[in-house]
């Protein structure tokens, strides 16, 4: 094989596999007044259950960044732009400079049929510790096995681009040492 024909074939074969790990079992993107929340990650006139937390989400979509003094509010948000308006939490952890959001939601199965199931978002801010692009971030969702065809239980997610675009998506466990996600088995549904 020619030295071209080698790098033609490694580089189908990065393609195809980065094509593979843009699908999960549930198809979301977030919302583009969402994303656009990191820019000032406050609460609105409309928001109650104003606190200060340190835990946002619930059961294996919930995160604990460790930090009392994170601001925390609940307001209705249109989490994905759909007309569905949901109660949403959120939590700005000002000093990562992540702003994570969590609602109960009927999430879209890829296959069509819809679930409802809890979801946990990051948002990266401006200056954020991970030197992440400001509006990209990620998300999970909790799956029993079947449930949106996921292949086993467990989290589920994708991390996205500023625009919201999926950029890989599969089985995914939270880093609790940073308060990020991790594609641990890309999936193609």
């Amino acid at each position: 094989m020619k030295l071209s024909q080698l790098l033609l074939a490694i580089l189908f074969m990065t393609v195809t596999a980065l094509a593979q790990g843009t699908n999960g079992p549930v198809v979301f993107q977030p919302g583009t007044n969402l994303q656009k929340r990191i820019q000032n990650p406050t609460p609105s006139s409309g928001a109650t259950n104003q606190t200060k937390k340190a835990v946002i989400g619930a059961g294996k979509t919930s995160l604990d960044t460790g930090d009392a003094n994170n601001t925390f509010w609940t307001e209705p948000t249109d989490i994905a732009d759909t007309g569905d308006v949901v109660s949403t939490d959120y939590l700005w952890d000002s000093s990562s400079k992540i702003l994570y959001v969590f609602a109960r939601a009927t999430l879209r199965c890829s296959h069509g049929r819809s679930t409802q199931g809890g979801i946990l978002i990051g948002i990266y801010g401006k200056k954020n510790f991970l030197s992440k692009a400001v509006g990209s971030g990620w998300w999970v969702v909790d799956l029993q096995q079947d449930e949106c065809h996921a292949p086993m239980p467990g989290l589920y997610g994708c991390k996205f681009s500023p625009a919201g675009s999926a950029l890989a998506c599969g089985r995914a466990e939270l880093d609790t040492r940073i308060n990020d996600i991790a594609i641990v088995e890309a999936t193609r549904f």
